[in-house]
């Protein structure tokens, strides 16, 4: 962990490495320049500590942690952990509609490989994602190790970038999409605006072209930016 001054910070790490511990989920690459094991205090009783963290943190950091603790108990596309989501969910103090909201988000990003099944249509959601990743004519580090995460395939990214080319093809593809795809694609694009810390309004242009282009409701994109945005406002604990 980077040297830090902050108890709240702490608090914050030390439930994230027990958590992936007990889910055996890796740290996720955001957070993995946080962390220094030497210097982390594993929780004997993780809820316990949860229920201390609900007591001591502000709301946007209780929503910043709940949020973490969701995306580290997710396994094949599915929130595991149920009971203890939902003591979380309660010691964090969270309202059971935001709770369930930010849930149904971070699951979103976890659906690639169960709905995305022809080449047809990985290429449609890689040229969605490489346009977010591009949007300001280059690529964050962090940008692109998050499209790589996502995206296993090189070929499927090179037909991606070469559909690019056809906006017209490109937004016929995208509108055929199914709600599920779409939520997904939205997810992962949104990921990739916040991912590097650095918000761009030429991204956000490329996300609202997008969420035209599918059809999805502006109910749906303003609730997936709100979810993603908790789960990387680790700033919080600055």
């Amino acid at each position: 962990m980077s040297e830090s001054t902050s108890p709240n910070l702490d608090t914050f790490l030390n439930i994230i490495k027990a958590v992936s511990e007990k889910t055996n989920n890796p740290i996720p690459f955001y957070l993995e320049i946080l962390f220094d094991d030497n210097n982390l205090q594993k929780p004997e009783n993780l809820e316990e500590a949860v229920k201390s963290a609900g007591q001591s943190l502000e709301d946007n950091q209780c929503a910043c942690l709940f949020a973490n603790i969701v995306n580290l108990c997710m396994k094949d596309g599915r929130v595991t952990e149920r009971s203890f989501i939902s003591s979380s969910r309660d010691n964090l103090r969270l309202d059971r509609s935001d709770a369930r909201d930010l849930e149904e988000t971070i699951e979103a990003r976890f659906q690639t490989d169960r709905i995305f099944r022809d080449e047809d249509e990985w290429a449609t959601l890689c040229a969605g994602l490489i346009a977010i990743a591009e949007a300001d004519n280059e690529t964050a580090t962090a940008e692109d190790a998050y499209l790589h995460q996502v995206i296993k395939e090189q070929s499927q990214i090179e037909a991606g970038r070469k559909l690019l080319e056809d906006e017209d093809e490109i937004g016929e593809k995208l509108a055929r999409f199914s709600s599920r795809q779409k939520k997904c694609l939205a997810a992962h694009s949104i990921s990739i605006m916040f991912i590097d810390g650095e918000y761009k309004a030429s991204e956000q242009e490329i996300l609202d072209n997008l969420s035209k282009q599918m059809h999805l409701a502006d109910t749906d994109s303003e609730r997936l930016i709100k979810g993603i945005y908790t789960l990387y406002n680790v700033g919080v604990f600055a």
